[in-house]
């Protein structure tokens, strides 16, 4: 595509990837067609094993070739204005991106990338779809093009290295580009690993791994030999030639047994993946084009660097998990725009005052700690109300099964429906409190603060600069009791952030008092009370 104002450059100036490329992309390829490969072959070896090993290499071979041509046709050039990249075989693709519409260069590396000292490059810019990525360049090419499109003017490029040649040659090592880039800017955060702790209480990875887990023994439920492998035979009123109570004796002691040595692996493989995903984690901020950028680096196996600048940071979120929480630990994500993620993480679960600390040297605000104003005691009496609500539910639930057996075996579980109340009361009654005590506001200089949460409370800091819109709405409950759910709209991370059970009066002075100019408008229009 043509674009007017792009100043003519010599076509000398056009640079390729790096020649790894050629086997970096063949990988990627080959690891997306794996599957069809395998299905391919598995159908046709059903009449003709040869055929199906001859579909299988035809298939890899195929995807090799193809993995050839982002090398072959890609190039790419920095003008003193503009990105451009060229590529495509047979439809030419031209993609040009204006330097001061760049929002973030992200430097990728998994450990293909690394064994060959190659990185991949995304360049966001902002829109939907606009990412521009460059599979692969060596090391100090694609840190010389981070700094040329955030930071500063084109260099001209190094020979042997900038100019795709296909023997890789020229690219310095990891830890010369890490020294240099690090000199250039403030390490505001680093990587403690007193902070592993923190790494076995993260429920949401416990979760992933028991589901995981359920579905593998599930999908080979069938064809694993249990009775053969476990030895469990099943004869007369006992197992294994013993009575079923002295099994559930040595279930009793089993059974915990089994618990604590599962908790240990868990715990163990959660630090090896924290460690493996945050290994020499930084956080810097370095002077940038328009202002000044912060550019975090981490990972072990694969590594990535991100670089976003500071004046796209809308805001921040603290998150603090229910056992994440008793540890005094917290998440720390930020609110950004023009970016594939906009809710980038900052840090791993850290230590609060180190989120907190993290978080106001990035806002430039102690937006964390500041005190925050209760929505009154009508949220508490409509959380209990639901709590009472949701225990009659699931107490109902568990009355089905017990009249079911009861009628139809004769046998009343009557522990079932009165287990299930004194759990469902407790957990709604808490999870009620927890809700009503971390819900809260507070508006300062520049930033509008929100918490809400129950188990998991999230306290969100929103520039009041960012805030383009305010959307407040009132079901018939909400009007019968005086709150409304309010929702400032924003272009940053899931472009809105919400605040629950709000008074009405407090919600209409808060985005008066947010952003006057938008709400100005609509309060003089607003009719007066008892006019």
């Amino acid at each position: 595509m043509s674009t007017p104002d792009v100043p003519e450059v010599p076509d000398a100036e056009w640079q390729r990837l790096a020649g790894w490329t050629a086997v970096v992309s063949p990988i990627s390829t080959l690891r997306q067609a794996l599957i069809p490969a395998v299905i391919g072959a598995f159908g046709a070896g059903q009449a003709n094993v040869l055929i199906g090993l001859l579909v299988a290499a035809g298939i890899a071979v195929f995807a090799a070739v193809a993995g050839l041509v982002p090398w072959l046709t890609t190039t790419f050039r920095v003008t003193p204005t503009h990105l451009e990249v060229r590529k495509g075989l047979f439809n030419r693709t031209t993609l040009t991106a204006r330097l001061d519409r760049v929002r973030s260069v992200d430097l990728n590396s998994t450990l293909v990338h690394r064994v060959l000292g190659v990185t991949k490059v995304d360049v966001g810019t902002g829109v939907d779809e606009g990412q521009i990525t460059l599979d692969s360049l060596t090391k100090e090419a694609a840190f010389r093009l981070r700094r040329e499109l955030l930071h500063a003017a084109p260099e001209a490029p190094t020979e042997g290295v900038s100019t795709g040649s296909t023997t890789g040659e020229g690219s310095t090592t990891g830890g010369e580009v890490s020294t240099g880039a690090t000199a250039e800017g403030e390490v505001i955060a680093r990587l403690d690993w007193s902070w592993i702790r923190y790494a076995p209480l993260n429920l949401r990875n416990l979760a992933i791994a028991l589901g995981g887990l359920a579905a593998f023994f599930g999908a080979f439920s069938d064809i694993i030999p249990w009775e053969r492998t476990i030895g469990i035979r099943v004869q007369d009123g006992e197992i294994n030639g013993r009575p079923v109570e002295t099994l559930l004796h040595m279930l009793l002691i089993a059974i915990p047994i089994a618990i604590i040595v599962a908790a240990l692996i868990w715990a163990l493989g959660s630090c090896v993946g924290y460690a493996v995903r945050w290994w020499d984690l930084q956080v810097v901020r370095e002077a940038g084009r328009e202002g000044t950028t912060l550019r975090r680096s981490f990972g072990l196996t694969s590594t990535r660097a991100t670089t976003v600048e500071e004046a796209k940071v809308r805001g921040a979120t603290s998150t603090v998990g229910p056992l994440i929480g008793l540890a005094g630990g917290a998440d720390l994500n930020l609110l950004t725009t023009g970016l594939d993620d906009n809710s980038p993480a900052v840090l791993p679960t850290a230590p609060e005052r180190v989120v907190s600390e993290v978080g106001t040297d990035i806002l430039g605000e102690d937006a964390f700690t500041v005190p925050l104003t209760g929505h009154g005691p009508r949220p508490r009496q409509r959380y209990w109300f639901r709590a009472s609500v949701a225990t009659a539910v699931w107490t109902l639930i568990a009355l089905v099964p017990t009249v079911l057996v009861g009628v139809l075996a004769d046998t009343w579980l009557w522990w079932l429906p009165v287990g299930m109340f004194v759990l469902a009361l407790v957990l709604t009654v808490v999870g009620a409190e927890l809700r009503h005590r971390h819900l809260g506001h507070a508006l300062t200089d520049r930033y509008l603060v929100v918490r809400s949460g129950s188990y998991t409370a999230v306290r969100t800091a929103l520039q009041t600069e960012g805030i383009i819109g305010w959307r407040v709405r009132q079901t018939f409950f909400d009007r019968r009791i005086g709150l409304a759910q309010v929702t400032a709209m924003t272009a940053a991370s899931h472009e809105h952030v919400d605040l629950p059970d709000v008074p009405l009066d407090t919600a209409v002075a808060l985005a008066a008092a947010a952003t006057p100019r938008t709400v100005s408008d609509f309060l003089a229009a607003r009719p007066q009370e008892g006019s």
